[in-house]
């Protein structure tokens, strides 16, 4: 499924579903979703699943580029949902990495716990 922009109670948020996904197909949809990012005129509130998707240390690799390139420029608030076992620890690295940022981030168990999240 690719990224997409949905709405949820008046706020446009980026979902991109990551969901049982291979290393090399989550590196596609990341360049897909960060092109989206980086044409966005505004900020941005991000919703990601990554429920058993293949997260390795090339896709942190690629997602340590596109912190410095755009997620620490153009997000607001990133959500995401499917953080457990070894992805805590790349979760955890990479919100290290967004310290000071001023982006918010935060992982939750449900996408609707999420959503609720994004838009208060």
């Amino acid at each position: 499924m690719p990224a997409k922009w949905m709405d949820s109670k008046g706020k446009r948020i980026l979902y991109v579903d990551f969901r049982k996904l291979s290393s090399q197909e989550i590196l596609l949809q990341m360049k897909e979703s960060d092109d989206m990012v980086v044409a966005s005129p505004t900020k941005v509130l991000y919703l990601g699943n990554i429920e058993g998707a293949a997260v390795t240390r090339e896709v942190m690799g690629q997602l340590r580029q596109y912190a410095d390139k755009s997620v620490r420029k153009k997000f607001e608030k990133l959500a995401v949902v499917g953080v457990t076992g070894v992805k805590k620890v790349f979760f955890d690295a990479f919100v290290i990495m967004l310290d000071k940022s001023g982006v918010q981030v935060k992982s939750f168990r449900t996408e609707e716990e999420a959503l609720k999240w994004l838009v208060e």
